[in-house]
This record gives C-alpha cells, sequence and structure tokens, in this order.
C-alpha cells in the first residue's frame, strides 16, 4: 500500500490515475511503471445505487392539488399563493387543472376582484 509522500500517512486511495491523500488532501500521479492498481480495500467498482422510484406525473400533480387543498381548508388561488418551484412547473399544473375542473374533480370559481378559486366539490 502506498503511503503519501507529504504527509507519510498510509490513508491514501487512487481516483483517475492519481493519488489522493485522505489526510493532507495532496493529489500527486502514481508510479507509471508499476501498471497494476494500487490495493487501497475499497472495492474496484462502485456499488449500484438504487434511484428513488419517482411517481408518475399525473401521480405528482394530483399530490400536489391534495396538498394545496388540505394546507388551505379545500379552497386555493394561484394568486394568494406562492408557488413552489420543483419538478412540476406552474403551468403544466395549471392545464391539469383545468382537466380536473373539466373532469369535475374540482370547480372553479371567480370572485368579485377576478380571481380564480378552485374548490373541493361538496
Amino acid at each position: 500500500m502506498p503511503t503519501c509522500p507529504f504527509c507519510a500517512s498510509d490513508r491514501v486511495y487512487s481516483f483517475l490515475n492519481t493519488l489522493h491523500c485522505k489526510r493532507c488532501k495532496n493529489i500527486w500521479k502514481g508510479d507509471t511503471a508499476d501498471p497494476e492498481p494500487y490495493d487501497t480495500g475499497e472495492l474496484p467498482y462502485a456499488p449500484l445505487r438504487l434511484r428513488k422510484k419517482i411517481d408518475p406525473l399525473e401521480k405528482r400533480m394530483e399530490k400536489r392539488l391534495n396538498l394545496y387543498l388540505h394546507r388551505s381548508r379545500g379552497k386555493f388561488c394561484f394568486t394568494t399563493m406562492t408557488w413552489q418551484a420543483g419538478d412540476i412547473s406552474q403551468e403544466l399544473f395549471r392545464r391539469y387543472l383545468r382537466q380536473c375542473v373539466k373532469n369535475r374533480i374540482i370547480t372553479e370559481e371567480k370572485d368579485r376582484y377576478g380571481r380564480i378559486w378552485y374548490l373541493q366539490p361538496a
């Protein structure tokens, strides 16, 4: 196992054909005469990462709609709330709301100021 030439630490690992010291953070090239990899005790491959399972887009929009309805006691308006930026754009969510109104999942109501409120049906 190689040691760091700067601080003599044995906490050395290889990365991208260079050697790195965990203690003093120095980087240097290994010997080119010795082509075999250094035995640092690490696995020769990165372990597989399991990706977080993401719900389909419609399911995520349905969750967001339920969240907004729950936060505001069954009635919300885009002009009175702040939009949380994330994986769903505001325009895409508005189209989903129009589709929900069309399918009678929620109702749409305009107040005297011209704001559009989305309500849970009674």
